[in-house]
């Protein structure tokens, strides 16, 4: 008892001291006081009908079918469409685009209809208003219900037509039960109406809508709007300026009561997506991949999320390293009170610099967003990441673990109302974004500790709990995929839009017979590429990519085609070891060949760009430090040449993580085929590091020949860490690592780890959070 006592005393002495001296260097300001009550402040915010859980959003293209092992980048949200059978497997929310002003010609592109010969053209904009709304809805006649013209110079047709969603008239009731009835028969439970140029969309609409779509779990979205649309939307996304706390805490000031959504800037090294995953993830501020949000539409032809390996590949390791804390925090359950405040240096707290950027509305009702400025090169998120100094939490029963999401630009010192929650004196103060264990004073009812750097995500709970939350990731990591290996096997490879077509060819004896599909270990660039079968260096075929001009929008912009494959690599290196990349390529008739380095100074060029020269061959290395990718590139020779031998040779300067090779063919006419590829490390150069390497199938029969006991050891691992959940251990947990590790290496021994490539990612992060458990109950590894 006396000791108890000499140990309270000495703790609180302790404590009296490290306070006193911080109070006598610094002087601080309390942003948020700890509050007695359960008080309602705007918080928790309703993200049901939003779909959201934590993970990011990816705009059209159907990424679920075209983004390898979509899963691991933990996809929630999809704007504008998904392969309906995948979106449903993996429980999706697809928000399917709709736009109360129809834009379209004369005459159908597709050959469904053509009134283009008519004399009176606004009859005949009328006319095709109504087959377009027949062909879409199943009814005819609605132009009735809409301002329909004839626009001659319009922006993506010659007939425009704006909806009379003013009543419940036959058009407006049809828009909603058919985009309704096309959510439920696919399968889908989360998601809803995506709405584009909603400014004109009266509130009676939306009421409507709201009531038809919310008792089925459905929402509302928007890209853009005003105050008036903000009760109604529960996902507002914004093409062109970026989101920051304080814009969204003054929107739900206003009535909004979902998440935002950045339509822009989505070219990130991993240190830039870090930050913004870090300041506007936890803050229900969505990552969304769309585009670099210069040149709008122009632009997004060709980069959209889902065909620039170049762009996800690259972020697949941050993803997965912050994207687990958001969803366990939000799983948790946001709370209406931290009881928790945080004390900031005043001579080091930052300001918000107020984005005023805002949107306006033409007279149509188009949503005209502001001009675009480029960035201040040292401030990529222009102001936006600045936080106010409150602190959210997620979580009501310590026994189950506490969540408190700090929302801080710097390191800070938090008081804890610990007797509000119950908390008993085992209780740790675990940072879950270094990974560490805080120390921590407790005087009476507060709990006080110091955070490393801002923002902080804390999770409170006693060791056990802690160990347990981070176990259950792991269990998380794997049922995610087996999913996607069960969709897979089940759908097949995605890359649904790469139907092969006839390409350009010199020999008029060539048939659709002597082409085949995209292999799965090479990912489509942009427009991606076939396997030509005929015309090959060696082994079964070689990637062919082709040459074109065209235009879009109503021939507003011109593009040369771009083309070609990326292959992603994990090489975990532990010391630096030169890299070789060979590879070669012949080429028919190609004009111009450019050598044009990619850099972080013109990354955004490069992926945006609609005019080029590019006959090249890349070599991406990131060494998981933050930093833009190191880029090396060769260009082949142009004109008609037989088979060139390119090398690139890289003796890197740090231990390599990830290597992407990346083939780009972006040129107004001619063929380049590719073929015998290989990556090899100086250290064993007799190893191919690459997978499909001569297009040929061997890898891919390998791969499906262990495909079968590769899962049952997965489901056996899976069955032991069911078996731990309940009474976890550190001998429990080492047997498991030993587990994992004869996978691994029984990958190895099979030669088939280069077709497992985010297997092994997954199997390795297992390992890693089985070392941080471990860490928690208390054997603390050299």
């Amino acid at each position: 008892m006396i000791l108890g006592i000499m140990v309270m005393y000495m703790m609180s002495s302790a404590f009296s001291v490290a306070n006193h001296n911080m109070e006598k260097t610094k002087k601080y300001v309390k942003i948020e006081k700890p509050a007695k009550t359960n008080k309602i402040n705007k918080f928790p915010i309703n993200y049901r009908y939003a779909g959201w859980r934590g993970g990011i959003g990816v705009a059209f293209g159907q990424p679920a079918a075209n983004i390898p092992d979509i899963t691991e980048l933990g996809l929630d949200i999809v704007w504008g469409g998904e392969d309906p059978q995948r979106a449903a497997m993996l429980d999706i929310a697809v928000f399917h685009y709709w736009n109360s002003v129809v834009e379209i010609s004369l005459k159908d592109p597709n050959g469904k209809f053509d009134f283009s010969q008519l004399k009176d053209k606004d009859q005949a904009a009328k006319l095709a208003f109504d087959k377009f709304a027949q062909l879409r809805y199943g009814i005819s006649g609605l132009s009735q219900y809409a301002t329909v013209k004839y626009t001659p110079k319009g922006a993506y047709g010659d007939v425009y037509g704006e909806m009379d969603l003013s009543s419940t008239n036959p058009l407006a009731k049809t828009v909603v039960s058919s985009q309704l009835k096309s959510l439920t028969e696919k399968g889908l439970k989360h998601g809803g109406l995506a709405l584009d140029n909603a400014g004109k969309v009266p509130g009676f609409f939306l009421e409507y809508l709201q009531k038809t779509l919310h008792p089925k779990g459905f929402g509302i979205a928007t890209n853009g709007g005003l105050e008036n649309l903000y009760h109604y939307i529960d996902f507002f996304g914004n093409e062109g300026f970026q989101f920051s706390q304080r814009t969204m805490k003054d929107m739900r000031a206003k009535g909004f009561n979902g998440i935002l959504g950045e339509f822009v800037t989505r070219h990130l090294s991993s240190g830039e997506l870090e930050k913004y995953l870090k300041h506007k993830q936890f803050n229900g501020i969505v990552y969304f991949g769309y585009t670099d949000g210069r040149d709008r539409a122009a632009a997004t032809h060709y980069s959209f999320f889902h065909c620039r390996p170049d762009i996800y590949d690259h972020q697949r390791w941050m993803l997965r390293k912050i994207l687990p804390l958001s969803k366990a925090m939000f799983e948790a359950g946001p709370q209406n009170n931290s009881y928790a405040h945080i004390l900031l240096n005043k001579k080091t707290r930052e300001t918000e610099r107020t984005n005023n950027q805002k949107n306006h509305i033409d007279v149509t009702g188009r949503v005209i967003e502001p001009n675009v400025v480029e960035s201040d090169p040292n401030d990529l998120f222009e102001g936006t990441l600045s936080l106010d100094g409150s602190i959210n939490r997620y979580g009501n029963d310590l026994k189950k673990g506490i969540y408190l999401y700090i929302n801080s630009n710097e390191s800070g010192i938090i008081e804890w109302n610990a007797d509000s929650m119950g908390v008993k004196a085992n209780m740790i103060v675990f940072d879950e974004f270094s990974e560490t264990t805080l120390k921590h004073q407790r005087k009476g009812d507060i709990i006080r500790f110091k955070t490393l750097s801002g923002p902080s995500l804390i999770q409170l709970g006693d060791k056990k709990t802690v160990a347990s939350n981070i176990f259950s990731r792991i269990s998380k990591i794997f049922e995610s995929q087996l999913l996607q290996r069960q969709m897979d096997e089940k759908f097949g490879i995605g890359y649904s839009q790469k139907a092969i077509t006839m390409p350009p060819i010199e020999n008029n004896n060539a048939s659709l017979a002597d082409f085949d599909k995209p292999l799965k270990p090479w990912e489509p660039f942009c427009q991606g590429y076939i396997i030509d079968l005929k015309t090959k260096k060696s082994g079964r075929g070689s990637l062919r990519t082709d040459g074109n001009i065209y235009s879009v929008y109503n021939g507003q912009w011109t593009y040369h085609n771009r083309q070609g494959a990326a292959q992603f690599v994990t090489l975990n290196q532990s010391q630096p070891v030169p890299l070789s990349l060979k590879a070669f390529s012949k080429s028919v008739n190609v004009k111009k060949s450019e050598l044009k380095s990619v850099t972080e100074t013109n990354r955004r060029d490069h992926l945006g760009e609609r005019l080029g020269y590019y006959y090249a061959m890349h070599l991406y290395l990131d060494y998981q430090d933050g930093n833009w990718p190191e880029i090396h590139t060769f260009a082949f020779s142009p004109g008609t040449h037989d088979w060139e031998e390119g090398e690139i040779i890289v003796v890197p300067k740090k231990a390599v993580k990830t290597a992407m090779v990346l083939i780009e063919f972006h040129q107004p006419e001619g063929t380049a085929w590719f073929d015998d590829f290989s990556l090899t490390e100086k250290t064993d150069p007799k190893r191919n590091l690459l997978a499909s390497a001569d297009f040929g199938t061997d890898d891919i029969l390998s791969d499906q020949a262990n495909a079968q006991e590769y899962n049952r050891k997965i489901k056996c691992l899976m069955l032991n860490m069911d078996k731990v959940q309940n009474h976890i251990n550190i001998l429990e947990l080492t047997k498991l690592e030993d587990e994992i590790s004869e996978i691994k290496n029984w990958l190895l021994t099979q030669d088939v780890a280069k077709m497992y490539g985010r297997e092994m990612r997954d199997l390795t992060d297992a390992q890693h959070k089985l070392h941080i458990c471990r860490q928690l109950l208390g054997e603390w590894m050299k």
